[in-house]
């Protein structure tokens, strides 16, 4: 904790708009993996619906047409997913944002999209038939002029009953997965499964909250602080779970770690951030 506050200083001492948001990513990526998942993959997928369908049930209460910022940066992006990653510098942010129907259609897209790739990597597995890409979903950098429009209460609910089919039939399938097809490792050096289904209930989580739990959006600096915040509040919900082995804690891309690991990491990026400010 000393650490992170002594990191926290050091960025607010930068005065930097960038600097903070980038910063506010890493803080926030962070209290996400911090937060305790069953570690099997179909219990986490279940127990992330269920906390997601919560949040759901109230987008109707949000401006339909405001596009909120979310925290996530395409540069942390792009350090947390790439194999080989660059150190994370402070160039102009590129990010994301989220109106209610836009929560929605990112939702149901990514659990189809995942569905489709659990059948198609068990063909690999067992077949060698290579997967064909299906690119059809709209990421969360683009909003669509449907992503925008009014939603009805009528709406919300046909909305939620395809998400609730697909998220069943996702965590059906799971379920059904043995530990090696779970930890298949693809010939291309892709995600396996299990990585793939635990990356799939912390977005779903995250999408679902993310009007509910958004920044305030007044200065860099207000982000930043209530970034850590929520870091300083994980922290200890984190080290209290570490030794309890039914739970991990997958980062927002699949991948596991302790929570001093988690803690570890953020400095390391805001180090990055720091000595290489300047950015390419």
């Amino acid at each position: 904790m000393e650490a992170l506050e002594k990191s926290r200083q050091q960025i607010l001492d930068t005065k930097g708009g960038d600097l903070l948001a980038q910063a506010t990513a890493v803080r926030i990526a962070a209290a996400h993996a911090l937060a305790p998942a069953p570690r099997d993959p179909a219990g986490h997928l279940g127990a992330a619906h269920a906390q997601a369908r919560h949040h759901l049930a109230r987008l109707t209460a949000h401006d339909s047409a405001r596009e909120v910022p979310a925290f996530m940066t395409n540069e942390l992006f792009s350090r947390l997913t790439d194999a080989r990653p660059a150190p994370l510098v402070v160039i102009r942010v590129g990010g994301y944002t989220y109106t209610p129907r836009k929560v929605l259609r990112r939702i149901l897209d990514h659990a189809l999209d995942h569905l489709n790739q659990i059948d198609q990597w068990l063909a690999w597995q067992r077949r060698g038939i290579v997967p064909t890409p299906t690119d059809g979903w709209v990421s969360s950098t683009v909003t669509l002029p449907d992503d925008r429009l009014p939603l009805a209460g009528t709406d919300l609910d046909a909305w939620l009953w395809r998400i609730d089919q697909a998220a069943r039939l996702v965590q059906q399938r799971a379920a059904e997965l043995t530990e090696a097809e779970l930890d298949w490792l693809p010939p291309d050096g892709g995600w396996p499964l299990r990585r793939v289904l635990h990356h799939l209930a912390r977005s779903e989580r995250l999408y679902a909250a993310s009007l509910d739990e958004a920044l305030p959006d007044d200065s860099p600096t207000t982000r930043f602080e209530e970034a850590c915040r929520r870091l300083d509040e994980m922290v200890p919900v984190g080290r209290s779970r570490a030794g309890d082995r039914s739970v991990v804690f997958p980062g927002l891309y699949g991948v596991i770690h302790t929570p001093d690991e988690i803690v570890d990491q953020v400095l390391v990026m805001e180090d990055e951030l720091l000595t290489g400010r300047s950015g390419p």
